[in-house]
């Protein structure tokens, strides 16, 4: 039994290294959005999960999908000035639609982002 506990042990250290943190850059992002996708990414790490891994991981993929569907500062800069940039709202589109798809938001959060993005066009 003493031989079997320290290799449980670092076996355990080993993959709770094994999906890391997300690789998103917060600071060059809207901030508002990013507040939404760090609550979401809180939010899908909580409580109780039977595969903490798998689930860690999906988070993850859903932080960094969220934070390259946001705008840039310099994109939220120019929507305030009213000067959409060009592509930006083709390109969260596609990224809320992979949201759905991975089952990370529901459909009425989905339409009610799908509509707020087009009003900004």
């Amino acid at each position: 039994m003493k031989k079997i506990t320290p290799l449980i042990s670092a076996l355990a250290f080993l993959l709770s290294g094994c999906v890391g943190a997300p690789k998103v850059d917060l600071a060059n992002i809207d901030s508002t959005c990013a507040q939404q996708c760090s609550a979401n990414h809180s939010s899908c790490m909580s409580g109780f999960k039977l595969f903490p891994l798998a689930n860690e991981s999906a988070c993850k993929t859903a932080m960094e999908t969220c934070a390259q569907s946001c705008p840039s500062k310099s994109e939220a800069a120019s929507l305030v000035k009213g000067k959409p940039a060009q592509g930006s709202a083709a390109d969260r589109l596609k990224e809320l639609d992979a949201l759905l798809k991975d089952g990370l938001i529901s459909k009425p959060e989905h339409e009610a982002k799908r509509q707020e993005i087009l009003k900004s066009m």
